[in-house]
């Protein structure tokens, strides 16, 4: 009787373990997926002169963020020198920038700053 009843807490204890670790498994996965757009750029690609200028420019202008998912990493974002807001993510952005080059403007440069993505 003590045996089965051993062997019973045993399998529940591991059952439980086995859910947290896939929990916690699950949470990785949706974290990497949610960072990889911005990851898609090589390291070569932030080393560039007109991106490093892109960068210095996220840091210091005063860029205001609207999350509409903060942990999807997707904003309304208006820097000063901006006619309109323009909607923007981690792997995309609606500014001319982005749109003439496709690579990392400023305004996806600040969310990569929030996001603690680069420094």
């Amino acid at each position: 009787m003590i045996v089965k009843i051993a062997v019973g807490a045993v399998v529940v204890f591991l059952a439980v373990w086995a859910w947290k670790i896939h929990i916690y498994l699950k949470w990785q996965k949706r974290k990497e997926r949610d960072e990889a757009p911005f990851h898609r750029w090589a390291d070569e690609v932030h080393q560039r002169p007109g991106q490093k200028e892109k960068l210095r420019q996220a840091k210091e202008e005063d860029i205001s963020v609207h999350f509409e998912s903060e942990k999807k990493c997707f904003a309304r974002m208006k820097a000063p020198d901006d006619q309109e807001e323009v909607w923007c993510g981690l792997g995309m952005c609606q500014c001319g920038t982005f749109n003439a080059d496709h690579l990392p403007c400023k305004h996806i440069y600040k969310l990569a700053l929030i996001k603690g993505l680069i420094q």
